[in-house]
């Protein structure tokens, strides 16, 4: 995997359908403060200066060896985990 192909954006990534579903492992600091007006949800993964980590590894690597990003950490990634809000509701997390 190339460094261009962990954080080329996909067709989730679409303003109008409101921020990408990122895997609920996934964390960066910027996701913990108040967005300033006029910028865009941390899940869009266009920060510069963001650190991304996955909670199950506790590092900038997921089960899988690859990239913590948002681009990377979606659905169709083998270690993904939907958003509670995204799955059934008798499955626990």
């Amino acid at each position: 995997m190339t460094r261009d192909d962990a954080t080329r954006p996909t067709d989730e990534t679409r303003e109008e359908d409101g921020p990408p579903v990122v895997c609920r492992k996934l964390r960066t600091k910027v996701a913990f403060g108040s967005p300033q007006p006029g910028t865009r949800d941390w899940r869009y993964g266009e920060s510069t200066t963001a650190v991304y980590w996955c909670l199950k590894t506790m590092e900038t690597a997921g089960p899988d060896d690859g990239y913590a990003h948002p681009h990377r950490c979606q659905s169709g990634r083998l270690c993904y985990l939907p958003p509670p809000e995204a799955e059934e509701p008798d499955r626990i997390a």
